[in-house]
């Protein structure tokens, strides 16, 4: 059985936008902007790990599960970096739905998007395809910030990202 990877977790997180709807692999191909070997091999370590499992409706995602991953591991399976100043798409604590619960943060944080509505200091993304995937997908935007927060907060901020992903997911 292979290990958990950055790719796999936005192919999870991508799945959970779409519960009740059919996620089929040349769909998370199109959305995700990865290639279909890559999608397929995603699947295939979520269903090993027990993440997703294919129901009589399409894949299913194990929220619980894939929550409690994104709680303990996200920083460890997906190590993240603040970096410059760049334009992007805000995360973690400058993003709905934290942005409203946490205050006094300094600089706002994105992840780096050509042309993205922001300017704020530049975090790894999860997978290269992050940002893009995200600019199309609200909701997806809105779980990748909930993971950066995750990923690069503090124990509050980790807390606070925690209790979210627990109402989304």
């Amino acid at each position: 059985m292979d290990a958990l990877h950055a790719v796999d977790i936005l192919v999870a997180l991508k799945l959970a936008t779409r519960a009740g709807r059919a996620a089929s692999v040349r769909r998370l191909e199109e959305d995700l902007g990865l290639s279909k070997s890559a999608v397929a091999n995603s699947l295939r370590h979520l269903r090993e790990l027990g993440l997703v499992r294919e129901a009589p409706e399409g894949r299913e995602v194990n929220r619980l599960l894939l929550r409690d991953c994104l709680e303990h591991a996200a920083r460890w399976i997906a190590p993240a970096e603040v970096g410059d100043f760049e334009l992007g798409l805000p995360t973690a604590h400058a993003a709905e739905p934290l942005r409203d619960k946490l205050t006094g943060d300094e600089d706002p944080v994105v992840l780096p998007l050509p042309h993205g509505p922001v300017r704020g200091r530049a975090v790894s993304p999860l997978h290269p395809l992050a940002p893009a995937a995200a600019a199309k997908d609200p909701e997806l935007h809105r779980l990748l910030a909930i993971v950066d927060a995750l990923r690069i907060g503090r124990a509050r901020v980790r807390q606070v990202a925690a209790a979210e992903l627990r109402a989304c997911l």
